[in-house]
């Protein structure tokens, strides 16, 4: 994908490098954390930090005499680690290098999270444990819904591992249903974090008034990944007969409701202000079209398929089927408790969190709000207050954090509340 994108993801390329290491000798995790890039690199760079972390506390040498367990002991180590991560130093050398493997893996995933997903996380091998998986999904950022319900869905079933064809199968229906329960106008909607992530290769800001347009190619490979057939021909009609190269979202809405209604004079009706637009926003990478995310391990696509004897017991595998409350997963969309928790802290009182926990990085913010809506409890919701107040050097009993606290715990209770009187 990476050669029909390279201008794209060459200008993301530079403009990351120019926010963050510039001329420099090299960089430390958490200045790249606190640049104006967008967070879904964020998230590759600190993830990869942390796994590199995971490898070198497994070389350690720990007696049994003492009790590591402990859990005033444990909550040390995890400060600890969390202050290594912060200050992991980059040479100019691995900068490089994992900034080429990030966008190419996030550009990949924006573009066919299916495909992205299923390689990434699975690839050749038979099975994978849980726990690998939940480790994989720290690098997705956009499209929250995938990591949400394949988190849920693993920890409802209590499952420890999973094969190849059960995940397969599992990420195919989540995008099902979710294309199934939206509109053209949310369909077209879904690819912002796309279009947001090549606005985010642009120096110059984009005006205003003007929509942002998206290649068409990137629209084509993304409803591929969804099976989507007759979105796909059109588009390439559109790009082949009429030489249309980018697409704004309301034009890509348009040609979604044609193609659904079979009439050339539909246009995609107006989003009902009850309705959720499914989550794109927070923003991931792509890959190159015949494969070759480099990172993840990831082959050519002709290649990177179902091992020889996963593949012939495929027709044995038992399909997945949804139950009462994977239906509730699918029906609420992560897009919509992420602006719930937005509309939380509204005008000023925004811009205060933004300025005095994030360092006036909305971005950061609203990447926070990201991984907070993924949290299914309290809990752990102030667990990871705790570490983000720790990174970013916030006093915790500023007015600031404790009324970002005190209305995420408020929000968080009512919420629970509601689910065990079963009212959503």
């Amino acid at each position: 994908m990476g050669y029909i994108f390279e201008a794209e993801i060459e200008s993301i390329i530079h403009a990351v490098r120019i926010r963050t290491i510039g001329e420099d000798d090299g960089i430390v995790l958490k200045k790249i954390l606190f640049a104006r890039i967008h967070p879904a690199i964020k998230a590759y760079f600190k993830a990869e930090v942390e796994k590199t972390l995971r490898q070198e506390r497994g070389l350690e040498y720990r007696s049994k005499k003492f009790s590591y367990a402990l859990p005033e002991v444990r909550s040390l180590e995890e400060q600890i680690d969390l202050l290594l991560v912060q200050n992991y130093h980059f040479s100019p050398e691995e900068f490089e290098s994992q900034l080429e493997e990030s966008v190419h893996f996030q550009f990949n995933y924006l573009c066919r999270p299916q495909w992205t997903l299923l390689n990434f996380i699975v690839g050749e091998q038979r099975r994978v444990s849980s726990e690998h998986i939940e480790k994989r999904l720290r690098y997705c950022v956009d499209y929250t819904y995938f990591p949400e319900l394949i988190k849920r869905y693993i920890a409802d079933h209590g499952l420890a591992e999973v094969t190849y064809e059960e995940f397969k199968q599992l990420i195919e229906k989540i995008d099902q249903e979710v294309v199934a329960r939206h509109s053209s106008l949310e369909l077209a909607h879904m690819t912002r974090a796309l279009y947001d992530f090549v606005e985010s290769g642009k120096m110059v800001p984009q005006v205003e008034f003007e929509q942002q347009t998206l290649p068409i190619n990137a629209a084509i490979v993304f409803f591929e990944d969804k099976k989507n057939q007759g979105i796909c021909n059109r588009l390439e009609f559109e790009r082949d007969h009429h030489r249309v190269l980018q697409i704004t979202s309301d034009r890509l809405a348009d040609i979604i409701e044609i193609v659904r209604t079979g009439n050339e004079d539909a246009t995609a009706p107006l989003q009902s202000p009850q309705s959720e637009t499914p989550d794109a926003a927070v923003h991931t990478d792509e890959p190159d079209v015949t494969g070759q995310i480099t990172a993840s391990g990831v082959t050519d696509e002709h290649e990177a398929g179902a091992p020889e004897d996963e593949k012939s017991a495929q027709s044995k595998t038992t399909v997945l089927v949804f139950g009462e409350n994977d239906e509730q997963y699918l029906a609420s969309t992560p897009s919509a408790k992420q602006k719930e928790i937005l509309d939380l802290f509204p005008g000023e009182e925004f811009e205060l969190i933004v300025r005095n926990i994030f360092s006036n990085d909305e971005p950061a913010f609203r990447g926070a709000v990201t991984e907070i809506s993924l949290l299914r409890t309290w809990d752990q919701v102030a667990q990871y207050l705790d570490k983000l107040f720790l990174a970013n050097q916030t006093d915790p009993f500023s007015a600031e954090a404790v009324g970002f606290t005190d209305k995420l715990h408020a929000h968080f209770q009512s919420s629970i509340a509601k689910e065990q009187t079963g009212k959503i």
